[in-house]
């Protein structure tokens, strides 16, 4: 939840050049695929029994891969413990035998926790890239106890997507020579686009983490010198005349779905009860593609967002959660780079979103809503995703919601049904070719069109080049978006990035973007910063092998510019770091930042221009060793600017193992801001106040208080069946002194009549409980509860302590719901 108070170069100079650059230059294949590293698998009539012991007589026909390598804590060293891996294949699966070898099996260290879940345990982990691009690959990773995660690598290695899901099997034993593992993925988990006849290459890695040690394995070491990974890796053969079975997968689901809440804003109490059913598809059009769809889908999120004070005029980005968007969401991802930013011209959560005039609801004097959705519901959804064996990647999706309405009472006891948001269809389109080993151009095209309303649209191409065997990039995007509330005029953005990408020591970016004013993507993207231009550069020296008592070390300098199409100077910045990691596996970070004057203007929510004046910020940061049983981390801060703001924060957060099926989160938050000169915030934007016939921006000095206690746990049953629990308490206040009317970069009136108070003091409660029932592989039962409570009283003046205790006195909404789904492999 987001609480909002709340003489130049031209883009085409600068862009054109670049693009005209990246196309003369050469494109040469990385040194990606390049390891001469190669296991093979074979085939087997009789697939092994998953019981977690390798033992039976199959497995001796596969070579082992044993050679692996450290990467942490001594780079490049041998491993105090050896590991070996086997690979067979059927018509239906993969099969991996791993042994964890150990002189020590008493000191493996087990921990119980729901899937997905990374905690201080020995882990094994096999990266397949199945599509053989050297850019993307799939995960499936497992720890002693037999927990299960899995996720998706893109932009070769440096996104790593833990919201995908699949369905397979793994099994694990300890012995009285270290652990094992017993691994079946099924070719439907995969995405392949080989020959039907003849051999399978992939790219292939393992790793392996032994907690006690922090010591980590890799049969290929990607050392720290290089910011990728898949092209690195090595390969898998032997894997022939597979059919990948063209595979149709249903999942019916039914909901029951019970709220309650209590009078708040001139609503009564309610209570609401309903059962919902659905299913989701998934089907393998052809031997690369797979078409998923679903019918009345329950997009309903079972965890909650964590709620943040967002003192911009700018609207908070959430993740998606939902697992139809979550799937696949890296074919979808426009304009990414090494740098890991992108451009959003598709933000999933744009579909199904809270009606557009759902805030604007209000009750008639007399009367009351009685009704006003939250959620826009989605009638259905289909996406098509997949890649060719010449390199092409496809990614379509098409999205229909229904037309929401509220309902209000009024005062003589009748009923008034107002439309909150119209019918709508959400489409989005999206290209990438293959040009070298990973190196890539695409293109993508959204459309939205809902009745009474202007249609949305966006449109762009990106590229990511790489030069030199993978040492640079280029990387970057043209685009261009209308939205449904301009005047349908496309406005322009682009983006040109250069990076040295492997090295020993030196590493350095640099990167221009640009945003014209009309540029408007939200219906079905997002973007969430001033329309403006300008760019950063980094320097970066990492030193991988130090003395003593460091391990490792580097040290960052970033200066930053940026102006409005005016040709204002609204950021000038310089960012230093340095980051530690000590012998004892402890980390030290401390952080320097200097922001020179430059201005707020229209794009920042003022009338008029500000000069910001200096300011500066310290911030230092230590972290432990998380190998402990209770480990930690501490974060400090201090900033003040040349007009007389300071401030200060400090963090702490910790991680408890009390036993090996629980293990704790908890973490403080805590702000003070004084005197700090900006525009008052109020309904989202900057006030504004009358002065003399005109509007002025409405500025004064503010003073914020901010205490956030957030609590996460989870108790595991069994690898399967889990219980997560989340509750946040987040206090805020803020009050305004000393007004004036902006009237000059450096000039205020003073307003003639004492503006209304502005002062904030609100206080919000999350909690969320969440049980997790694997019953069958894919098939899951959820039992949630969820919980949320907030007030505003509006007066500074009341302590945190007195609002702590106010909390669970204010109006709140739970909610109840019990879902099941089954899945139907056919």
């Amino acid at each position: 939840m987001s609480l909002s108070f709340p003489a130049l170069l031209t883009p085409r100079a600068v862009l054109l050049p670049g693009l005209l650059l990246a196309a003369v230059l050469p494109v040469q294949p990385a040194k990606g695929g390049a390891s001469s590293k190669t296991v093979t698998a074979v085939r087997t009539l009789v697939p092994p029994v998953p019981d977690g012991i390798p033992d039976e007589p199959q497995w001796l026909e596969a070579p082992p891969a044993t050679d692996f390598t450290q990467f942490d804590p001594d780079e490049g060293a041998a491993p105090t413990e050896s590991t070996m891996v086997r690979i067979l294949y059927d018509d239906n699966a993969l099969y991996l035998a791993v042994r964890c070898f150990d002189h020590d099996p008493a000191g493996i260290i087990p921990q119980l926790t729901r899937r997905d879940r990374t905690v201080e345990a020995d882990r094994f982990t096999v990266q397949i890239d199945s599509y053989h691009d050297h850019q993307t690959a799939f995960v499936f990773s497992t720890n002693i106890s037999g927990v299960q995660s899995d996720g998706v690598l893109s932009q070769d290695g440096i996104v790593y997507d833990i919201q995908w899901d699949a369905v397979w099997e793994v099994r694990t034993r300890l012995g009285n020579e270290g652990w094992s593992a017993e691994f079946v993925i099924p070719f439907h988990a995969l995405r392949f686009a080989g020959p039907e006849a003849g051999e399978q290459i992939w790219g292939i890695n393992f790793r392996r983490y032994i907690s006690r040690k922090r010591e980590t394995l890799e049969w290929v070491m990607v050392p720290r010198t290089e910011r990728a990974a898949v092209s690195l890796w090595g390969q898998l053969e032997g894997i022939h005349n597979i059919r990948p079975p063209l595979h149709l997968a249903v999942v019916p689901y039914v909901s029951g779905r019970s709220s309650f809440e209590t009078v708040t804003d001139g609503r009564p109490a309610s209570s609401d009860q309903e059962v919902t059913a659905g299913l989701d598809l998934k089907y393998g059009l052809t031997r690369g593609f797979t078409l998923d769809a679903t019918i009345n889908p329950d997009f309903g999120q079972v965890e909650v967002d964590q709620a943040v004070l967002n003192l911009t005029v700018f609207e908070t980005l959430f993740p998606e959660k939902r697992p139809f968007f979550t799937e696949s969401s890296q074919i979808f991802s426009f304009g990414p780079a090494v740098d890991n930013t992108s451009l959003p011209l598709f933000f999933s959560r744009r579909i199904g979103k809270r009606p557009s005039g759902s805030p604007f609801i209000l009750p008639p004097p007399g009367g009351s809503i009685t009704d006003n959705p939250q959620f826009t519901t989605i009638l259905g959804a289909a996406k098509l995703s997949g890649r060719t064996l010449s390199g092409f990647s496809l990614g379509a999706l098409v999205a229909v919601t229904d037309e929401e309405e509220a309902e209000i009472r009024l005062s003589d006891g009748s009923l008034m049904r107002v439309r909150t948001e119209p019918q709508g269809i959400y489409q989005i389109l999206r290209l990438k070719q293959e040009i070298a080993p990973t190196s890539w151009i695409g293109g993508i095209l959204t459309g939205v069109a809902r009745e009474n309303m202007l249609p949305a649209y966006s449109a762009g191409v990106d590229w990511n080049l790489r030069l030199d065997n993978g040492r640079y990039a280029v990387d970057g995007y043209l685009a261009g978006a209308a939205g449904s509330a301009g005047d349908g005029n496309p406005g322009m953005a682009g983006r040109l990035l250069f990076s040295r990408i492997s090295s020993e020591h030196w590493f350095y970016t640099a990167a221009y973007d640009a945003f014209g004013k009309d540029f408007r993507s939200n219906d079905v993207g997002f973007f969430a910063q001033p329309h403006d231009h300008g760019g950063y550069a980094q320097l970066l020296y990492r030193e991988n092998f130090a003395a003593r008592p460091l391990r490792r070390y580097f040290v960052a300098i970033n200066p930053e510019l940026r102006w409005n199409w005016d040709g204002i100077r609204t950021v000038a910045a310089l960012n230093s770091s340095i980051t530690a990691e000590l012998a004892n596996f402890w980390a030290l970070t401390m952080a320097y930042a200097v922001g020179f004057p430059a201005h707020d203007d229209a794009e920042r929510g003022l009338i008029g221009i500000y000069r910001r004046p200096l300011a500066q910020d310290l911030r230092v940061s230590v972290q432990t060793d998380e190998r402990s049983s209770v480990s930690g981390s501490l974060s400090a801060g201090y900033l003040f600017d040349a007009r007389g703001k300071a401030g200060m924060f400090s963090l702490v957060q910790l991680k408890l193992r009390p036993a090996s099926w629980l293990d704790l989160t908890p973490s403080v938050y805590y702000q003070t801001v004084r005197q700090e000169w900006a525009g008052v915030l109020s309904g989202g934007g900057i006030a504004t106040y009358p002065e003399d016939g005109r509007l002025y921006s409405l500025f004064g000095d503010r003073d914020i208080d901010e205490l956030d206690l957030s609590l996460r746990g989870t108790l595991t049953f069994t690898t399967t069946l889990s219980m997560q629990a989340y509750g946040q308490v987040l206090l805020a206040r803020g009050n305004y002194t000393g007004y004036g009317l902006l009237a000059g970069d450096t000039y205020f009136l003073l307003p003639s009549t004492p503006p209304p108070p502005y002062d904030f003091n609100f206080a919000m409660l999350n909690a969320n409980l969440l049980l997790r029932w694997e019953y069958m592989p894919g098939s899951t039962l959820y039992l949630v509860w969820t919980q949320g409570r907030f007030g505003d009283s509006r007066t500074y003046g009341t302590g945190f302590g007195t609002r702590f205790g106010e909390t669970l006195a204010l109006p709140h909404e739970d909610v109840l719901v019990l879902k099941i789904n089954y899945w139907f492999p056919l």
